[in-house]
């Protein structure tokens, strides 16, 4: 079957409302770039993480970047949106600079070379992986994004994710692919 572009936004849309996408990303065009923000936005919002991160007022969920591709650029517009009362804050850095304090790291394309060294480094923080990367998923990364049959997909490595003590919620994993972990057991 040929799937027409109506089909196509149809799909893209269901997708969205499922995810339930925040009212800035609704009225953004539906470019594939801004739809993988809003994917990497309802991925951090539908995952819960240890009660150890804090106490008292919620501290600020903290995404950050790593390497360069569009959607490092475009996950910029998510800064100051909320997350179960948690003000998102977007932070740009680099293996020398550490991953203290990310929650979310998203790993970009540029990093192909060196995202293994980069999960490594992580060690076992609870911190949300996601990447564009060919393989990632089946490589200890938490959530690979790709493209598949004119669709932006997910594939998610619950191991990995329950090794770090991060739990996704059954809305995610029922519309995830799930990967098979390449080294945890």
């Amino acid at each position: 079957m040929k799937w027409s572009a109506l089909h196509v936004m149809a799909g893209c849309c269901l997708g969205m409302v499922l995810l339930h996408v925040p009212p800035v990303l609704a009225d953004a065009p539906q470019d594939e770039v801004g739809l993988k923000s809003a994917f990497v936005f309802n991925l951090a919002k539908f995952t819960y993480w240890p009660v150890d991160l804090g106490s008292g007022p919620a501290p600020d969920l903290v995404l950050c970047t790593t390497g360069e591709d569009e959607l490092v650029d475009a996950l910029q517009g998510l800064n100051n949106e909320t997350i179960r009362g948690r003000s998102v804050t977007i932070r740009p850095t680099d293996a020398a600079d550490g991953f203290d304090g990310c929650q979310v790291l998203y790993i970009a394309g540029s990093e192909y070379q060196h995202f293994a060294r980069l999960l490594r480094q992580l060690g076992d923080a609870p911190t949300l992986t996601i990447s564009e990367i060919r393989g990632f998923a089946d490589a200890d990364g938490i959530i690979q994004l790709y493209r598949a049959e004119n669709r932006v997909r997910f594939k998610i490595n619950l191991a990995v994710a329950r090794a770090k003590r991060l739990k996704l919620s059954a809305r995610l994993l029922d519309l995830a692919e799930m990967s098979e972990p390449a080294t945890v057991p």
